[in-house]
């Protein structure tokens, strides 16, 4: 019987918490994984590369010391990883802040990412118009989080986007056409594959679910719930994002919607 790709033993909190350590090396430039295994008290780089996999549950005093390598002092930074740490597949991490650094971190390290937006963009396509501008609109719900790469060449983002959010105004219409224009040109380059989902179906996944595929056999489900952020590696969030996309309409139907959604913004500008 075939099973979705799994952790190693490390489970799925040691799959968060490396693909944070990865990402805090990879911020310092020029700083490889022997660096760091030296620094630790390591001979070679391999147990780096484990944790960093999340092939193996990292002790905490480890993690500790490279958090104090890589200038993370925070205890409440310190309290999240040893709760992912000692927790098993189905952590939820309470702390809101640690939590999208986190979650900035999966993006950094996945190949390729799949994610719903039932009520916002997710701050990887935000405009920077877009982005201020939503804040000031719907300042209670979450927004563009630093740290949260681009699309780009080498990594494919699938955006499963609520019909409604094509016409959702944000800002004036300059700001929206300008919006879906982005949208429109990361199309074009072939970072993104924009999925519009019809409304009605939306139901199915009433918030943000995000999968990672990591390492080319870990498949990571983040869902961002209104505390913090719910980690697992399925099946039941994959299973929703199937749902939404099988739901979706043609690809080109969904271009369609985009560039008329574009085209109405853009006639009303002021």
């Amino acid at each position: 019987m075939t099973r979705s790709p799994v952790p190693g033993e490390g489970g799925t909190g040691a799959v968060v918490v490396g693909a944070y350590l990865r990402a805090l090396r990879e911020s310092v430039v020029g700083l490889g994984a022997l660096d760091v295994a030296e620094a630790m008290g390591y001979r070679s780089a391999i147990t780096i590369h484990r944790m960093e996999r999340g092939a193996t549950r990292p002790r905490f005093l480890v993690v500790v010391a490279m958090l104090r390598y890589f200038g993370v002092w925070t205890p409440q930074e310190e309290q999240a990883l040893l709760d992912l740490v000692r927790q098993g597949d189905q952590p939820l991490d309470k702390h809101g802040a640690s939590a999208r650094d986190r979650l900035a971190s999966c993006w950094c390290a996945a190949e390729e990412i799949r994610t719903s937006a039932p009520r916002w963009l997710p701050p990887s396509v935000q405009s920077t118009a877009y982005a201020a501008e939503y804040a000031k609109t719907y300042p209670a719900e979450p927004n563009a989080i630093p740290g949260f790469p681009e699309p780009a060449a080498g990594r494919l983002l699938t955006l499963l986007v609520d019909e409604d959010l094509l016409t959702r105004p944000v800002g004036g219409p300059e700001v929206m056409a300008g919006q879906l224009a982005r949208l429109q040109d990361l199309i074009l380059e072939g970072v993104l594959v924009l999925r519009v989902v019809p409304s009605s179906v939306q139901t199915a996944v009433p918030r943000s679910v995000t999968q990672f595929d990591l390492n080319g056999q870990v498949r990571l489900y983040a869902e961002e719930l209104p505390d913090g952020v719910r980690y697992s590696t399925g099946p039941e969030p994959g299973a929703a994002l199937d749902r939404l996309e099988a739901g979706a309409y043609a690809l080109a139907a969904g271009y369609d919607q985009l560039e008329a959604a574009r085209a109405t913004f853009a006639g009303g500008r002021s």
